[in-house]
Order: C-alpha cells, then sequence, then structure tokens
C-alpha cells in the first residue's frame, strides 16, 4: 500500500477560531468519494498476510520509494517489514497500541525513519531505522529513548507525529490524567526537545492526530498543517495552521457522524485530502474530503464496501489516499479511497 512520507512543522499553538458547523450529514450508503477503489486487497509481507489488534503504520520515502512499515503484534510487540518484505520483530518495545512514524531523513538511496510507540506504562519512546533502496534489511538503532519532560498518555492511545525539516518532528499526545491534549516539538539541529504544552479547545477521550500537505522534502517547505480530534460530544472536529505561524484558523465541526476512536487525516500534494472516523454505531468507516485552504466536503460518505473495521488510518501518496484498515479477524487489508 501507498504512503505519505510526512513532513512538516507545527508552531506555537494559539486560541481556536469559532467553528463553522455546515455539515449534512451521511450521504447515501451507495456514495463514494472521487477516486474510490472498489475493491479492498490483504496486506502481505513477507508473503503472509498481516494480523494485528490495532492498524498498521507506514511512511514511504518520496525520492526513493524506501517503504517501512511496522504494526503491533498479538504478543503486544511490535514487528517491522521493509518493501513488503520478511517481517521481524522490532526489540526492546511493548506496547498496547498502534506506532506511529515518520520519515526523518532522505539520502540518495537511503531513507531513515523515527519509531514511536507508547510503553505499558504509558511514556512515550522512539527509535530510528534506516532503510536503504534495493535492501529489505533494516538497519535499527539499538535501544528505545524515551520522550523527556514526563510526557505520558494512557497506556492504551497512540501519539500521533509528523516531520519537520532538519530532522524534526512534532508530536501530539492526549493527557495521561485528563481530557487534554498536549504537543511537544523535538529540535533535529540541537537535538532536543521542547517542553510540552497543551493544545486549546482540543478536549477529547482519543489522540488529536496531524497532518500536512505533500510539499517537497526540503528544508524550506511551508505549508499547512491540519489537525483533527474527535470532540467529548463524538463530533470530528478540524482545524488548520500555517507552517512558522501561531495561530490556528478554519476551525470546522464535521457534523453529521457520531464517532469512536481517533479520525485520521491524509492530505495530498495538490493540498487536498479526506478525513475519516468510525461511526459509533456500527464501526463503518465514514470520509469526507477536506483542503488545506480551507473548506470541506459539507457532508460524509461511507467507504463502500461497507468494510467493518476494529482500527484504521488514512495516509496519502502524490495525489491518492489510502485506507489501511483491520477487520474484526485481525487481518489488515487496503484500498485506494480518493484520487485528487
Amino acid at each position: 500500500m501507498h504512503n505519505s512520507s510526512k513532513r512538516r512543522r507545527l508552531s506555537a499553538v494559539a486560541l481556536l477560531t469559532a467553528a463553522s458547523v455546515a455539515f449534512l450529514g451521511v450521504s447515501s450508503a451507495h456514495a463514494s468519494q472521487p477516486g474510490e477503489g472498489a475493491n479492498w486487497a490483504p496486506e502481505i509481507v513477507g508473503g503472509h498476510r498481516v494480523n494485528s489488534p490495532g492498524v498498521m503504520a507506514e511512511s514511504r520515502d518520496p525520492n526513493n520509494d524506501n517503504l517501512l512499515q511496522v504494526w503491533r503484534a498479538s504478543n503486544n510487540a511490535l514487528r517491522l517489514s521493509v518493501g513488503h518484505g520478511q517481517d521481524i520483530e522490532l526489540a526492546g518495545a511493548t506496547t498496547y497500541t498502534n506506532p506511529a512514524m515518520h520519515l526523518t531523513a532522505s539520502n540518495g538511496q537511503s531513507s531513515t525513519f523515527r519509531v514511536f510507540h507508547t510503553g505499558t506504562n504509558g511514556f512515550v519512546f522512539y527509535t530510528e531505522v534506516t532503510v536503504n533502496a534495493g535492501s529489505q534489511t533494516p538497519q535499527v538503532r539499538p535501544g528505545w529513548t524515551q520522550v523527556p519532560n514526563n510526557v505520558s498518555t494512557r497506556n492504551f492511545l497512540a501519539v500521533s507525529v509528523v516531520a519537520a525539516p532538519n530532522g524534526s518532528t512534532f508530536m501530539t499526545y492526549h493527557s495521561s490524567n485528563s481530557d487534554e491534549e498536549w504537543s511537544i516539538y523535538f529540535n533535529g539541529t540541537s537535538n532536543s526537545w521542547n517542553a510540552p504544552t497543551t493544545i486549546p479547545g482540543s478536549r477529547s477521550e482519543s489522540t488529536f492526530m496531524v497532518e500536512t500537505d505533500l510539499s517537497s522534502w526540503n528544508p524550506s517547505w511551508r505549508g499547512t498543517i491540519m489537525g483533527t480530534w474527535l470532540g467529548t460530544d463524538g463530533q470530528v472536529n478540524v482545524i488548520r495552521q500555517t507552517y512558522g505561524q501561531g495561530n490556528w484558523w478554519g476551525h470546522e465541526i464535521l457534523a453529521g457522524v457520531q464517532g469512536t476512536g481517533a479520525p485520521s487525516v491524509a492530505i495530498t500534494d495538490n493540498g487536498r485530502g479526506q478525513v475519516a472516523v468510525r461511526r459509533a454505531s456500527d464501526n463503518r468507516i465514514a470520509i469526507t474530503r477536506v483542503d488545506v485552504t480551507g473548506g470541506s466536503q459539507g457532508g460524509w460518505d461511507m467507504e463502500s464496501n461497507g468494510f467493518t473495521a476494529r482500527a484504521f488510518s488514512l495516509f496519502a501518496y502524490h495525489a491518492a489516499v489510502y485506507l489501511l484498515a483491520t477487520g474484526a479477524n485481525g487481518e489488515v487489508d487496503w484500498k485506494q479511497t480518493g484520487q485528487y
């Protein structure tokens, strides 16, 4: 399955703007998104289907097409695969939730990815994995580093991460003892983490997820970040921030679907993409179109095959958006859900 390499930075947050709520609800069960594929396909690594209690994370380097996939196994260990090759255990990690990762560095035929997981104690850890084109054998940095400043979340919640220039990371996570959402920034130049800050107005029982439009991988990238979260009322929210500025703008409540769990967002190269959420009544996946410059579809479409998901995530690569979803039997499948 194709996935976005993630490149962006989030600066200081400000108070949320007034929300737009002009959403029309769910369209016909047979409606579909532009470019949505007709069928699901199994996620295969090393010649066998991927099975997980959660959902797979993946990232692809757009410069050399190196692909890394990481997921939680049934024994709560992490496994990884390079280019759909034979999977191996990512040693030293035990988790009750999904991993997260982003592309950190792209250098010729070599790609380095930063992989995060929530420990069983609620603290967050990361390591790095380097992949070379033409090889399905990863180079894993020994050991895991704990994110400092007492950063912790509920041990069953994942974190969300996006890449920033110069090997930096922006991470969002849910509070371990309230419904607040927090963010923290890793400066790749100084190799240090800033102090964590709360994200105003984004109270939730799940994780605040972040994405951005996929500009070319370079230190001078400027773009728009999108964040999405499920409010305590079960409605999906989105918010935007322009790179290098401190204010959030374009807050919308995407009413019409009562969701469960964290929503997901993916943005294509041209700044258009999708937000998706599991519908609380039946765990089917509802999808809507969004634009980083502002505005959205004004309603929801249900994924056209009626897939019932235990967990899912959206990814973008070039002009297409894809879903990775885990069914009730634990098997992971994928399909294209949009073309922009």
